[in-house]
């Protein structure tokens, strides 16, 4: 995937937010090994001029990043054009790109700003998301270095992208790793509905345990290529937006897949991941990819 080889670009636009995920892309950055790239997008229509005008964001941002991470190779470009497809277009042959949930833009009353809106929609690599970001844009803050890494999972080819994505995580960070599959079913109650009695309730036992087997079954691949990485399978009765969004109350990381046109098997609920996006605490990961990698390489047998 060519995710592997590429810079970690970050989405710069001289905000508090954009500096806050500055530094989470500083980061990553220089855990993977891999280039800093700070795009700065001006308007078309704009001019610039002098030594501080527009062109110096993207500069003072590498320079900012190699402060924060002084073995990082951060360079700073600026371009013209579109800042949604410009940074979409530095997808196809970056490793990660790092946007914070807002930027500069005028509806800041919006859960996502626009240009994080139409990555987390369409890209070629692994998107962070990184919310509230203008936590971490002070010099002296520390990012998190605590919790697990979560990751939804539904049994779409998206979800199972997601799974290989946050097993990698894991593994690079020291984390362990928790699975979360939430579950409807027809006979559990709601907020708002009449409670049914206890002694009459519906068994979810063998629901449960089913979900819980397939779980395993997913995991199972990717636990033995990761044994370091401790995993969690939760199989819970519920709306999945509400569990993964308490879920990033104590998560570091939360992965979340997105569908691709060519997945032969869909989310059942597409928008679960929109809808998450919209109200979760921690940062974000979107693991946009192919279908050939939602699932691991079987090895060739040698005649």
């Amino acid at each position: 995937m060519g995710y592997r080889y590429g810079p970690v670009v970050v989405g710069v636009d001289g905000s508090a937010d954009s500096v806050g995920a500055l530094r989470w892309a500083a980061d990553e950055a220089c855990r993977n090994s891999r280039e800093l790239l700070a795009v700065h997008v001006l308007d078309p229509a704009v001019q610039w001029g002098g030594r501080d005008g527009a062109p110096g964001i993207a500069t003072r941002a590498a320079e900012e990043a190699f402060r924060w991470r002084p073995g990082v190779c951060a360079t700073g470009v600026t371009e013209r054009g579109a800042p949604a497809e410009v940074l979409r277009g530095h997808t196809q042959q970056s490793r990660l790109v790092v946007v914070a949930s807002h930027g500069t833009g005028r509806n800041m009353a919006a859960p996502l700003g626009s240009v994080c809106d139409a990555l987390c929609a369409t890209a070629h690599c692994p998107v962070l998301v990184v919310h509230a970001a203008r936590r971490w844009a002070d010099p002296s803050a520390v990012l998190p270095d605590g919790g697990p890494v979560v990751v939804g999972f539904d049994g779409s080819d998206s979800a199972r992208r997601a799974l290989r994505l946050a097993f990698e995580e894991a593994a690079a960070r020291s984390r362990r790793i928790v699975v979360i599959q939430a579950w409807q079913h027809p006979q559990l109650w709601r907020p708002g509905e009449r409670r049914p009695d206890e002694h009459h309730g519906p068994d979810l036992t063998v629901d449960e345990s089913a979900v819980h087997e397939a779980l395993a079954a997913a995991a199972e691949p990717w636990r033995a290529k990761f044994p370091l990485v401790g995993v969690e399978l939760r199989s819970e009765p519920g709306d999945p937006v509400e569990a993964l969004t308490v879920a990033s109350q104590w998560a570091m990381l939360m992965v979340l897949g997105t569908r691709c046109p060519t997945d032969a098997v869909q989310p059942p609920n597409p928008s679960v991941m929109y809808r998450v996006l919209r109200t979760m605490a921690c940062p974000a990961l979107i693991a946009h990819g192919t279908t050939a990698y939602a699932r691991p390489v079987q090895p060739t047998s040698s005649r």
